[in-house]
């Protein structure tokens, strides 16, 4: 019996079937090929798919079709080596496609948030983890993956961990063969870190367990390994123990790396972690300058006989909780009175956590002097307007604004002013309308389809069809004695479209340049497009500086029409102050509100995240911001945002809401994508 006829026995009939088909295709052309196939095909099913064997075949019959008969033969009669590269190919795992995953997957596990970046080697400088373009371990890509994905937490795991910690990274620089130290060092660090799993996440050291060792000689020697280390395995061991331990096992044979590992680069941390230390204390210091400015307006709403000379002081307590060292376990005090730690402070602590195993003293003191709302000559206090108005002040109109650390509003706090653009009359519309042409054809096109469509409207008493679910009702109210009802037609009437819609734009520094051309080529084309629908919409900017000078810009009323005029404001508009959010949503709102239309909605152009010159930015702006958004859904008005900052996706959902939002990635795609918003939005 031949090889062939001797695998072909076992395999089944649908894949016996397309072995005698191929045959035959292929004897037409070349028996000796043909024969060829016909003895090594029952081999590639034992390690291929019908799939992959057709793959197979297909490659050498393209080697025939090229006029090379002889490189066609080779590729059917060595099928072994195609199953290796087809398996190679098909196993793989790359990093773009388990990126994203990857990346959510550490953040969840908590702690310093980490990016995860391509490099050709694997290893974390604490603040990113490097990972290889792909992975190819196993003939198995779900395997491959489980190597990304613990790789990944091992490397966090260095971080959260400790790892990394000041005084390690310090010491291990000092080292005389820094490569023989960081080699033992890797190993013993290995045994902790997988404790320290084992302890927290059982279910994931079991899968590190799974995927760890290249053979059961490999895992004899890391069981070997780790029993003369059981100092490093106890909850209460530290990175400082394993470099205790480093000069005894300097020259030794060592295990090799386990299958999550790779080398350690102490060069690329001490650099990241010695610009990471000097940009904590100061942003930490800023934070407690902030918190303590709340906390002495408050001490002096409540006591009028305080002065802003009493200076207090913050100082740590630990908690009463018994956390672990590399978590949050502290109370804030000022002046012994229990402080609440704002998510930004426990955020920055539990990283400096993360680099000195606690918050060094000194910290605490040189506290930076952040000038709150209410110290900044912007302020005019909790008492709005009343005192010391003049100028353009005399007709502004007061808008409260939420003090998240105070968590109530300040009443009457911002001064908004409306200003038109001023038009500018150039060729800015003209070179727009002729450069978007065809685009503006479809968006027209698109927007003219809506007005085309009808709504089925049910349980009519005169229509074109019967409505066989009214009908049904309308039979059984007959039959249980109640009269029958007329209504069981169905029929189609155009769609009423009872829409306003307010733009409201960013005018703030930073949209200079290709954003604020992006901006208003945007508003030219949605304008154009617009008159096709005939829906109410209004266009204002917004911009300022400080508390004191909230602006407002009119680009287009809600009722006036799209004029020259106004095609003349769109080309004025120009970037001015900073982005003070919250006032510019109440007052745009309170006039999308004075509609009548049933579907009212807020766009958002903008460029970045709200900030003001003064205390304003940071989470006392976002959450100025998200007040006022509610505030709107409250009274029925929509909110999107279009925006192009990157780090959209780190703030934007908590204002917005996970689905209010859209980040555009190139600035030239701003006036396409904000026309195919507009219809979804929309779109009834």
């Amino acid at each position: 019996m031949k090889s062939g006829e001797k695998h072909e026995s076992t395999l089944s009939r649908e894949d016996q079937d397309f072995i005698s088909r191929w045959t035959e295709i292929i004897g037409q052309s070349n028996t000796d090929l043909a024969d060829h196939f016909v003895n090594s095909a029952p081999e590639m099913f034992s390690s291929l798919d019908q799939t992959g064997v057709e793959a197979w075949l297909m490659s050498a019959l393209q080697a025939f079709d090229d006029g090379e008969p002889e490189k066609a033969a080779d590729v059917l009669t060595r099928p072994t080596d195609f199953v290796s590269d087809y398996l190679f190919q098909h196993s793989r795992c790359t990093l773009d496609s388990v990126s994203q995953f990857l990346q959510h997957f550490v953040i969840g596990l908590g702690g310093r948030g980490l990016t995860i970046t391509k490099h050709h080697e694997a290893y974390t400088d604490t603040e990113k983890i490097f990972l290889p373009d792909h992975i190819k371990d196993y003939f198995d890509r779900e395997l491959n993956f489980a190597v990304y994905k613990l790789t990944a937490v091992h490397l966090w795991a260095q971080t959260r961990y400790g790892t990394w910690r000041h005084q390690v990274v310090e010491t291990l620089g000092r080292a005389g063969d820094t490569a023989a130290v960081l080699a033992v060092f890797n190993r013993l660090e290995c045994v902790r870190l997988d404790a320290c799993i084992a302890r927290e996440l059982p279910g994931l050291y079991r899968q590190f367990e799974a995927v760890a060792y290249y053979s059961d000689e490999h895992k004899n020697e890391w069981q070997m390994f780790q029993s003369q280390v059981p100092l490093l395995t106890e909850s209460t061991a530290t990175a400082l123990d394993s470099v205790a331990m480093i000069e005894q096992y300097l020259g030794e044979q060592l295990p090799a790396l386990k299958r999550y590992q790779s080398d350690m680069l102490l060069a690329g941390v001490r650099k990241v972690m010695s610009a990471r230390i000097e940009r904590e204390k100061s942003a930490v210091q800023a934070a407690l300058g902030e918190l303590q400015r709340s906390i002495r307006q408050i001490i002096s709403d409540d006591d009028q006989t305080s002065t802003d000379d009493d200076e207090g002081r913050f100082t740590l307590a630990k908690g009463d909780d018994q956390g672990k060292a590399y978590r949050v376990n502290m109370e804030l005090r000022y002046d012994d009175e229990l402080a609440q730690l704002t998510p930004e402070i426990e955020t920055l602590m539990e990283s400096i956590l993360q680099d000195f195993g606690e918050i060094p003293e000194h910290y605490m003191d040189g506290i930076t002097s952040i000038p709150y709302a209410s110290d900044t000559e912007a302020d005019l206090g909790d008492h709005g307007i009343d005192a010391d108005v003049n100028g353009s002040l005399v007709n502004a109109i007061r808008y409260r604004e939420w003090d998240y650390l105070r968590q109530r509003y300040r009443e009457g706090y911002c001064l908004m002013n409306e200003y038109d653009v001023p038009p500018v009359d150039d060729d800015f519309v003209e070179t727009t309308l002729a450069k978007y042409r065809g685009l503006l054809k479809s968006i027209k096109k698109t927007f003219e389809a809506v007005l085309g469509e009808s709504k089925l409207l049910r349980k009519q008493s005169h229509g074109d069809d019967i409505d066989l679910d009214a009908l049904i009702e309308a039979q059984a109210d007959f039959a249980s004695g109640l009269e029958m009802s007329d209504k069981v037609y169905t029929c189609y009437r155009n769609r009423e479209r009872s829409i306003a819609v307010m733009f409201m734009v960013d005018m703030s520094g930073s949209t200079h340049g290709w954003i604020n051309d992006a901006e208003r080529e945007s508003l030219i084309l949605l304008c154009e497009a617009l008159e096709t629908l005939g829906d109410l919409y209004a266009i204002y900017g917004f911009s300022g500086k400080t508390n004191k000078r909230c602006e407002t810009f009119r680009v287009k009323r809600f009722d006036e029409p799209y004029s020259a005029i106004v095609r003349q404001r769109i080309s004025g508009i120009r970037s001015k102050g900073f982005t003070r959010m919250g006032a510019a949503i109440r007052h745009l709102g309170h006039q999308l509100n004075m509609t009548r239309a049933r579907t009212k909605l807020l766009i958002t152009l903008s460029d970045g995240r709200p900030e003001d010159y003064d205390a304003y930015r940071g989470r006392y702006a976002v959450e100025d911001t998200r007040h006022a958004l509610q505030e709107l859904r409250h009274d029925g008005i929509h909110s999107f945002c279009v925006t192009i900052d990157k780090e959209a996706q780190d703030y934007l959902p908590h204002m917005y809401g996970a689905t209010n939002y859209a980040v555009i990635h190139e600035v030239k795609q701003l006036p396409l994508k904000v026309a195919d918003i507009y219809h979804r939005l929309t779109a009834l």
